[in-house]
């Protein structure tokens, strides 16, 4: 189910072009390598004409842990993602609760 929503959400944002050509990842033919590439070849050509470069890192992991739901919700919708796919991505995130299971132990 999770490749069918992925595949289609894709497929809209590749078709409406909604995402940057900067955006690699989750999306085909595109990789951290290509990323890591593209950002090497354009910081040597910086360098080779001697201009300025400026670089800002950051890091996102775990940052679907933190995205406010009904603000994804309302992107979603901003860019076109709606129907029975915006139902059931709110119907997936609402009330949920997640339990891990160590050594015979539940934990939340």
């Amino acid at each position: 189910m999770e490749h069918i929503l992925h595949s289609t959400i894709i497929s809209h944002l590749e078709d409406h072009h909604i995402l940057s050509d900067a955006q690699y990842g989750f999306r085909k033919k595109r990789s951290c390598e290509a990323q890591l590439i593209r950002t090497v070849h354009d910081l040597a050509k910086g360098l080779n004409e001697r201009q300025q470069i400026d670089a800002i890192l950051l890091d996102f992991s775990k940052a679907f842990d933190v995205v406010p739901h009904k603000r994804l919700l309302h992107k979603l919708s901003h860019y076109g993602i709606g129907g029975n796919t915006l139902a059931w991505i709110e119907d997936f995130l609402s009330n949920r609760s997640q339990r891990v299971l160590l050594e015979g132990k539940s934990h939340l």
